[in-house]
């Protein structure tokens, strides 16, 4: 207990489900939160993957007011024991949840709490924004810490889209107008997907994702059941909540574009595309992405369209700036804390392989 907040740890997944309404609540009032921290996304991910992980959520409370969450989990692996933020891996922006004028008394209250939490060696709390909250977890952290940059998130001004296209090459220019027109010509209509029809559609995405990656290197796990499964879970209650959107690009009736996309407090979030193998060839199917979602952000009024992790090419020809993600890594004993950051550190420099007597002293981690 730090002054007038009461911790409590949420280990079990029947509590998880039971803190639905205030979490959401919680979201709501927290300015510096994405969709990427709803009860709703995490609530989803963990369903899916928790397995070979331990519930460790820490809720703050003032009374019965819940004021800050911090979405944690333990995983035991290979003799480490590290905390992570629910949905690392899957989940582009990672982070706590603390309600607006509450940021200083929750993150001291998260920085106790984990101290006296048990179990842990390192917490690798990743994909954080330059406006995370958890950087004052970072800052109020007394034992071994560094932070490292993790992955660049290109964004777009939302500008008209004549304006956008001024930045664009000649060349560009011309293919990307060309592609918007072919679309228009060909009758090609972009339809938002209601509610009640949200679960079917999802599974259409997931389909028309697969097909558009095939004969291109993917992630073998987005082809799992369990990927899928876990995607139609996400979807239908984002859109319920009003966090997402799935729009269809149709033809004569056939779906044969379709992406899922995030409202953040003020930008609109690409997440997943899919397409047919025909629409691929026949259309820029970027192209016509950004051109939907400036039109529709401009409606919102959000800042920006964000095209989340990665840096592909077609990304970086529309962006106009980058965020900037890192990952902080925290310490409760200096000789486990140094021998995990080392072996990351050696990692991104040796993408092929550890030499091995890094690898031997990571079995010494193991030991303590």
């Amino acid at each position: 207990m730090i002054a007038h907040l009461n911790v409590t740890i949420l280990e079990e997944i029947k509590e998880f489900a039971a803190l639905e309404e205030q979490w959401e609540e919680l979201y709501r009032s927290c300015p510096a939160a994405t969709p990427f921290q709803s009860w709703a996304w995490l609530y989803s991910w963990w369903e899916h993957f928790e397995e070979g992980y331990e519930l460790r959520v820490v809720a703050v409370r003032s009374g019965s007011l819940l004021v800050g969450v911090l979405p944690l989990m333990l995983q035991r692996r290979f003799g480490v024991k590290r905390l992570l933020f629910i949905g690392t891996g899957e989940t582009d922006y990672l982070d706590l949840l603390v309600r607006e004028g509450w940021e200083r008394e929750v993150t001291e209250a998260g920085v106790r709490s984990l101290r006296q939490l048990g179990h842990w060696q390192v917490a690798d709390l990743q994909e954080l924004r330059p406006e995370a909250l958890a950087w004052g977890l970072f800052s109020g952290w007394e034992g071994p810490r560094i932070r490292r940059w993790q992955i660049n998130c290109p964004i777009i001004g939302a500008k008209p889209w004549d304006e956008v296209l001024a930045r664009l090459s000649k060349n560009l220019r011309s293919t990307a107008r060309r592609a918007v027109r072919r679309a228009e010509k060909d009758g090609v209509r972009r339809e938002l997907v209601e509610a009640e029809d949200a679960e079917e559609a999802a599974h259409r995405l997931v389909a028309l994702h697969r097909e558009a990656w095939r004969g291109r290197e993917i992630d073998p796990n987005n082809l799992t059941e369990t990927y899928e499964s876990y995607m139609v879970a996400a979807m239908r209650r984002m859109i319920a909540r009003r966090l997402g959107e799935i729009g269809e690009y149709r033809r004569d009736g056939e779906v044969i574009i379709s992406h899922f996309v995030i409202f953040g407090r003020n930008f609109i979030g690409a997440y997943v595309l899919g397409a047919t193998q025909e629409a691929m060839k026949r259309y820029q199917v970027s192209t016509l992405e950004i051109w939907s979602l400036l039109s529709e952000a401009l409606g919102r009024k959000d800042d920006y369209i964000d095209m989340l992790r990665g840096e592909e090419l077609y990304k970086m020809r529309w962006s106009d700036r980058l965020i900037h993600n890192h990952r902080i890594i925290l310490g409760r004993r200096l000789l486990p804390w140094s021998l995990y950051t080392g072996y990351l550190i050696l990692r991104s420099k040796y993408p092929n392989g550890i030499p091995w007597k890094v690898e031997s002293a990571m079995r010494q981690l193991r030991k303590h």
